[in-house]
């Protein structure tokens, strides 16, 4: 029996055995890279969203508090007007009827009130160079808050030092926070949204 030797590798088998472990290579590392900036990405997206969502809940509080400082400085102005027949969406599926107590506190109603104490409106819009403005130095980010006073109802319960009977009154506020229409883009094309807030509070108005 006759044993041939094996024919050992040729230059041009080993040059193709590199080009296959290059080209390996080369794809494992472009896709690890793909992979790292989609994941980066979608970590400032979610970041973005984040502290837009934390926005929205700080204004929510903000208007809420706005509507209860400017109802009781207002005695019962607003109260006695809620029987307007206003529409008020808080009211639900009763929002259409008549006989609903509703008033609506819109920003308009808020920025009045604090142009005339401070010069400064509710929320402050970016000066550039100067000031940041309510939501930072990017000055492409809008906010819009509305409250509604409904469910007006006597609480039957006297307050000591007033005559009468206090009333209680619901608050619901809702804020928006979204960017500019038309405005600069500061993420560079990451997809943007509108964040909506809904906040409820019960106020007791006492008897003026």
């Amino acid at each position: 029996m006759v044993t041939r030797p094996r024919r050992p590798f040729s230059r041009r088998d080993e040059r193709g055995t590199t080009v296959v472990v290059v080209v390996m290579v080369t794809t494992l590392i472009t896709a690890i890279g793909i992979f790292a900036v989609r994941n980066v990405s979608q970590i400032d997206q979610a970041v973005g969203y984040s502290r837009q969502s934390g926005q929205t809940n700080a204004l929510a509080e903000l208007g809420t508090t706005a509507a209860m400082t400017q109802v009781g400085s207002m005695g019962n102005y607003y109260s006695d007007q809620m029987s307007m027949g206003l529409k008020c969406l808080a009211n639900g599926p009763y929002a259409a009827a008549t006989s609903s107590s509703c008033f609506h506190l819109n920003q308009g109603d808020f920025d009045t009130v604090t142009t005339g104490n401070s010069g400064e409106t509710l929320l402050e819009p970016t000066v550039k160079g100067s000031e940041t403005g309510s939501f930072g130095p990017l000055a492409n980010t809008a906010g819009l808050v509305r409250v509604e006073m409904t469910e007006k109802h006597a609480t039957n319960t006297p307050i000591p030092g007033s005559s009468g009977t206090a009333f209680d009154v619901t608050l619901t506020t809702t804020a928006s926070v979204s960017p500019i229409t038309g405005g600069t883009d500061p993420c560079l094309g990451v997809a943007t949204m509108a964040v909506k807030k809904v906040l409820r509070a019960h106020i007791i108005l006492p008897p003026y």
